[in-house]
């Protein structure tokens, strides 16, 4: 695992390191932020039909998660699927990035049209009920409700390998 950690400080992410299911902390109060707090449902809110047990049941198989942290949102992202595609390529075939999208600089989806890369798309943590604030503080990490849009942000993102 100390090879996807490398390859995050490679993709310019300032902190990486392995968690477990156990370390998330869940709360489906992040359901309502995330269906009634945000004016953008699109392809990128998507629960599959699934439930929110199911989902939290589909992370709590995993046995090892990558959280990275960075302060820019589109590298997160691009690292997140990174090395999500590294670790499928190693043989970890259940890989999984979670993550909301702004792979682009403009996202058609946004903007009301199909997405250039439906591939790239994962969940975001929020759909999952991840209550990100609350995980990565638990873990000693940096993070803070912005004040304003020139605030220094803390982004995290998560790669489920198994």
């Amino acid at each position: 695992m100390d090879k996807y950690i490398a390859l995050a400080k490679h993709l310019k992410m300032t902190d990486a390191v392995m968690i477990s299911p156990q370390d998330l902390c869940f709360d489906q109060r992040v359901l309502l932020k995330c269906l009634w707090g945000c004016s953008q449902h699109t392809v990128k809110c998507e629960t599959g039909n699934t439930t929110f047990q199911e989902r939290r049941d589909m992370v709590n198989q995993y046995h090892r998660i990558l959280m990275v942290h960075a302060h820019n949102a589109r590298d997160v992202t691009k690292a997140v699927l990174e090395i999500e595609r590294q670790a499928f390529l190693d043989g970890h075939y259940l890989a999984f990035a979670i993550r909301y999208c702004n792979y682009c600089e403009v996202c058609q989806v946004d903007e009301g049209k199909p997405c250039t890369d439906p591939n790239k798309i994962r969940p975001c943590e929020s759909i999952f009920g991840i209550d990100v604030y609350h995980t990565v503080t638990k873990m000693g990490f940096p993070i803070h409700v912005l004040q304003s849009k020139e605030a220094l942000q803390n982004r995290y993102g998560f790669v489920l390998i198994d």
